[in-house]
């Protein structure tokens, strides 16, 4: 049955980059400010891979960018209110920093969202009138993170008894346990 779970959250992850409605498209990442404080915000799933690896897109001047270059373990939390379900994830996250696989990334950044990495000004500053925004031509502050999960947790509301497995990365191989909640 673990092996069912496992299956569907993978599906629900890759249906996710795919359709823009789906309930896991938007997650809350959670990091680690510089003073050790959490710190969460909503991200945009764009990528999985194989080996479960998610990848976002973000603004190499945001503060998740920092709090991750000195701490990059991070939290993830996926929610469909609908199926009474939750899903959060344990994961080590990694600022890709090699050019050719950022400027490959950008080149498959729709031009309508390529705006959002072109600011003059960061967008998390604040301003009087969004507006006077100001864009760059030619440059952009697009980065890309990829999160790797080691800890899955599975949490599905029913009655009589919720659904709640934990699973453990081991060795590039899945180990999952059921629990009481």
């Amino acid at each position: 049955m673990t092996r069912i779970i496992f299956s569907s959250i993978i599906n629900d992850f890759k249906n996710a980059i795919d359709i823009s409605s789906h309930p896991f498209r938007h997650f809350t990442l959670a990091t680690s400010d510089i003073d050790g404080n959490p710190r969460m915000r909503t991200v945009v799933l764009r990528k999985i891979d194989e080996m479960l690896n998610l990848t976002i897109y973000t603004d190499k001047r945001s503060k998740k960018i920092t709090h991750i270059s000195k701490d990059n373990s991070v939290s993830l939390l996926f929610s469909d209110t609908e199926r009474s379900l939750q899903v959060s994830l344990l994961a080590k996250a990694e600022i890709i920093t090699n050019d050719k696989i950022l400027q490959s990334m950008w080149r498959q950044v729709p031009k309508k969202l390529k705006k959002e990495y072109t600011s003059q000004v960061l967008l998390e500053k604040e301003t009087k009138n969004t507006a006077s925004i100001d864009y760059l031509e030619r440059k952009h502050s697009f980065s890309v993170i990829t999160l790797s999960p080691y800890h899955i947790e599975y949490l599905r509301l029913k009655r009589p008894d919720h659904t709640r497995v934990l699973f453990k990365k081991e060795n590039n191989s899945w180990r999952s346990t059921y629990f009481t909640s």
